[in-house]
């Protein structure tokens, strides 16, 4: 057989072949697309005096010969060593040990390569076998062959990622070198027929992958001792192979002496204990020894043991409670000051700022894993430490907390090595039910069940019984701003802010969700040059708004709770921007801007939560009027409509009455909104102060000028406001007199009345925060412009206000319109004439209108008289939110209206009865009805 045959006989045809070649010094290492072209490249590294070997696996991509980039395996193979102090003294001893081995395991003949040393053997495959299919084979074949007293080498035969010398070449460990060549070859064997022949194999577990993340990170904190493991050999509860490799020395065959080794060598004392179970061999040498550990790739497993020296490990009191003998030389190093401050991100905002955490320390008898996880340190009744690891990740808890909507909680923290650190609130009645606590947990990620589960809930419980002793509960803020009237600590995200210092604050059932929407992201200098955009003439109006972002943290000093500004105007001039300016002092912009497609209770949700943050609504365009009407009632008015709780016959908590500035914008007025459904929407004109913006962007210069804000405030934030919030702290009563001096300036200027409270305290919120804002480092606007703004603002809207309510004469010209096809146009039945008994005849008259469905008035359009059902009319008004009784009190004084019988089908084919209607004659009112084109 050639060399380009026999690989092909071995190899599978998918995927990357690698080639590895050696001189002692220099490595190599390539990967070819095909089998012909790694023959080809075989010669010139030969010819160059180098030892080549070739990956008995393809791999997926070219990047590197691990065993997780291994894609295909077309055979099974073992390694014979031969040699002097090897399992086989020469080769035709191990070639007879093999025709042995096939003869007694009924196994087809092999394809055999020399190494020069030692035996290749090959049972080539009829086809490829993806590796996660070989693997369990190639395990089952290792312990087969130890079964059947062929004494192969066990680091090689179950490897994905092995690599072999490559016939037709030199193997250069011998000198003169000796040629590697093929001895006989054998036909391919059918995969289905070679797992016969074992008699069976385990599958390989679905969640290998993630016992292996498992055991590195347990591993990580893991420091064993072989001192350990020999002080419990010497008990008589220790490893009998590693016993046997201890004091048998002269017997123990190189494999399973290089078994020992390989516990030796995950030891903190492993270069001792090598040489001590090594010195006792006849062929001791030092140098030897530590390069057969330096090969060693990691602790062998007790499987591993039982294959290379079967029926021990069987009568062993471990065997199948531990892994590999290891573990009984280990002990976890515990985390000290230093490993307990971690350095993470925050797992809901991954693009934020690395943040420093400082772990507590964890209840007794639990301890924190120097690499982190939570470990269980107890005594057992002979006195000896064990330890376990409960959890791998770190897991903790912060507090407890008393929500007053399920009680008394616990704030749990996790850290995650991928997603970061993740907090959450959890009930007290959820961590004591086994299956509440199961579903909180792996809804956060805790990735635990059965047995581990209950361990991790032990150890909670020991977190509740540490904390209950040590501290007292914190109350969880269900909303962000001032903790009380006192404005000496305030709520933003996860901390409570004071004058000169911060504290954590624990996420409550309300505010979850929301925490991570103040998380800082970037620089407070990266958002002040972004906000200096506007610091320049006719920008007023946005400097304006900018500032109410800061204002609306003042509003509780004004004495009145919560105002509304709208600004309107078309699309294009920068009022989103304008938003995302002023909240990009707070948190992250995109996320507490309210958009229009968010419910109403949504937006009064958030007022709720929000306190005295700014709440600001992005285009109210398509919302109704009606609901308009009712935003601009209880925003102003600052509290939640009262509900039921979901469970319970009871009412809904809601929280402290808000204190806010509302910033909303939109396409139109919102007054002119809400008038398309009511006729004097004069109150909500009184608490929503309005602002038209203009275009202030022209050209492509200030396209690119402002195409540059939008990601500047989206990557700066979170930081001004926090500084802005401890001036007016530890400034509170230069505060107070700046807002009482500023609202007396802005009534006298704008001559501002009882009636105008609203805008008074908005504007005189806004102005203070500019004159505050300038002092603490963070609005570089000028204060002047602005007032000058604003006051021309109030009295424009104060003018506009005053003229907004209807006459009479065009309530009534409303009415009638909206109800034309509702009224009978008739000219007069009167007639002078009587009938025999003298009453007056009815004469009928063509109608001009004839009302359709619900009937309520009847106009004579040749006398001019107008007939009002009163019913319609009352429900009307209403609906308009319009005074019925001063409307008809209106009619009666201004327009003459008089109380009558009247039957309004008269001179009709209908005969309605006669009914009490208001009459007005406008003949005699000195109401012009418009026929003589006057204008008013």
């Amino acid at each position: 057989m050639e060399r380009l045959e026999f690989l092909k006989e071995v190899l599978g045809d998918e995927g990357y072949y690698c080639l590895f070649a050696t001189d002692g010094e220099r490595r190599t290492q390539n990967f070819y697309s095909t089998i012909e072209e790694l023959h080809a490249a075989v010669d010139a590294f030969d010819a160059k005096d180098y030892d080549v070997y070739f990956a008995l696996s393809t791999f997926v991509n070219s990047s590197n010969r691990r065993a997780d980039n291994a894609l295909h395996l077309q055979s099974f193979f073992v390694d014979l060593d031969c040699g002097p102090s090897k399992e086989y003294p020469s080769q035709q001893d191990a070639l007879a040990a093999l025709q042995t081995f096939c003869v007694k395991a009924n196994m087809p003949e092999p394809t055999k390569v020399s190494s020069g040393r030692g035996v290749h053997v090959y049972w080539g495959l009829s086809e490829p076998v993806p590796v996660a299919d070989w693997i369990p084979i190639a395990e089952r074949f290792k312990e087969f062959c130890g079964e059947n007293g062929l004494k192969a080498d066990p680091a090689v035969t179950a490897d994905a990622a092995r690599i072999l010398r490559m016939p037709e070449t030199r193997n250069f460990k011998d000198d003169p070198p000796s040629p590697v060549s093929i001895i006989s070859a054998a036909p391919k064997i059918e995969l289905a027929d070679f797992v016969g022949l074992l008699g069976g194999v385990t599958p390989v577990s679905t969640n290998i992958v993630e016992v292996s993340v498992v055991s590195g990170f347990i591993a990580a904190n893991a420091e064993n001792s072989f001192g350990r493991i020999v002080k419990k050999i010497q008990a008589g509860k220790g490893c009998a192979q590693l016993t046997h490799i201890l004091t048998d020395q002269a017997s123990v065959t190189e494999p399973l002496w290089r078994a020992g080794l390989s516990i030796a060598k995950f030891c903190e004392d492993g270069d001792k204990a090598a040489q001590v179970m090594s010195r006792g061999h006849p062929d001791y040498n030092s140098s030897d020894t530590h390069q057969k550990m330096s090969l060693v790739k990691g602790p062998y497993t007790c499987r591993t043991f039982n294959g290379l020296r079967p029926d021990v490990c069987m009568e062993c009191a471990l065997w199948g409670k531990i892994k590999s003998p290891i573990v009984l030389g280990r002990q976890f190093k515990e985390a000290d000051e230093a490993d307990n401050e971690v350095v993470a991100t925050n797992a809901k905002s991954p693009a934020s700022a690395p943040k420093t955490y400082n772990i507590p320390t964890y209840p007794k008898p639990y301890f924190r894993g120097a690499k982190g996880g939570v470990y269980k340190r107890t005594t057992n009744s002979d006195g000896e430490v064990e330890e376990e690891c409960i959890y791998h990740n770190d897991i903790y808890v912060m507090r407890r907390i008393w929500d007053t909507e399920i009680g008394q909680a616990l704030v749990f923290r996790l850290h995650l090595p991928r997603d970061g650190v993740r907090e959450w609130t959890m009930p007290m009645f959820s961590i004591t039910s086994r299956d509440e606590f199961r579903k909180g947990m792996s809804t956060q990620g805790v990735a635990a069940y059965g047995p581990k589960l209950d361990k991790i809930q032990v150890y909670i419980m020991a977190w509740i019984e540490e904390l209950q002793s040590s501290q007292a509960e914190d109350e969880a803020h269900k909303q962000f701003g001032w903790t009380d009237d006192s404005m000496t600590a305030f709520i933003l995200g996860d901390r409570i802010i004071y004058g000169n210092d911060e504290d954590y604050n624990p996420p409550s059932t309300q505010t979850a969700g929301m925490m991570d929407y103040f998380v800082p992201k970037g620089t407070e200098q990266g958002y002040l040059d972004a906000l200096d955009f506007y610091n320049r003439e006719g920008f007023e109006l946005h400097q304006f708004t900018i500032a109410a972002s800061y204002a609306s943290v003042l509003m509780p000093l004004t004495g009145i709770g919560s105002a509304g500004l709208h600004m309107y105007g078309d699309t294009g001039v920068g009022k989103t921007t304008m938003l995302m300016a002023g909240l990009s002092a707070w948190g992250n912009p995109e996320q507490l801007l309210l958009k229009e497609v968010d419910t109403y209770n949504s937006k009064m949700h958030r007022g709720e939560i929000y306190h005295n943050l700014p709440l600001m609504m992005d285009e109210l365009t398509n919302t109704v009027g009606g609901k308009l009407s009712d935003l601009a009632y209880q925003l102003t008015g600052g509290t939640q409509r009262n509900r039921m709780a979901q469970s319970g016959n009871a009412e809904r908590h809601r929280g402290k009455p808000w204190s806010l500035l509302a910033i909303s914008t939109g396409n139109t007025s919102f007054v002119e909104m809400i008038s398309r459904v009511k006729g004097f929407p004069k109150a909500e004109a009184q608490r929503i102060l309005e602002f038209r913006t203009e275009q202030k962007f022209f050209g492509s210069s200030s396209k690119a000028e402002t195409d540059k804000l939008w990601p500047a405030f989206k990557g700066n934030y979170g930081h001004a406001g926090i500084r802005f919030v401890q001036w007016v702290i530890n400034n509170r009563a230069e505060c107070e007199r700046t807002i009482k001096h500023v609202q007396s300036r802005v009534d006298e200027k704008a001559e501002l009345g009882p009636e105008n409270r609203f805008w008074s305290a908005a504007v005189t919120a806004i102005i203070s925060a500019l004159m505050i804002g300038r002092k603490a480092g963070v609005l570089p606007f000028e204060v002047k412009p602005v007032f000058a703004f604003a006051v021309n603002r109030l009295r424009e809207r104060k003018a506009f206000v005053a003229d907004m309510g209807s006459s009479v004469s065009e309530t009534l010209n409303n009415y009638i319109s909206e109800h034309w096809s509702n009224i009978l146009w008739i000219k007069s039945t009167d007639d002078g004439r009587g009938d025999i008994d003298g009453n007056p005849l009815d004469m009928l008259a063509l109608p001009e209108v004839t009302p359709r469905g619900k009937f309520v008035a009847r106009y004579e359009t040749d006398v001019k008289k107008v007939y009002l059902l009163p019913k319609p009319l009352k429900t009307w008004c209403i609906d308009q939110q319009i005074n019925y009784e001063q409307f008809v009190r209106d009619l009666t004084d201004k327009m003459k209206a008089k109380k009558v019988q009247m039957r309004l089908s008269k001179g009709t084919h209908m005969n309605l009865p006669p009914a009490k209607v208001l009459c007005i004659d406008f003949s005699i009112s000195g109401v012009p009805d418009g026929s003589e084109g006057t204008e008013d």
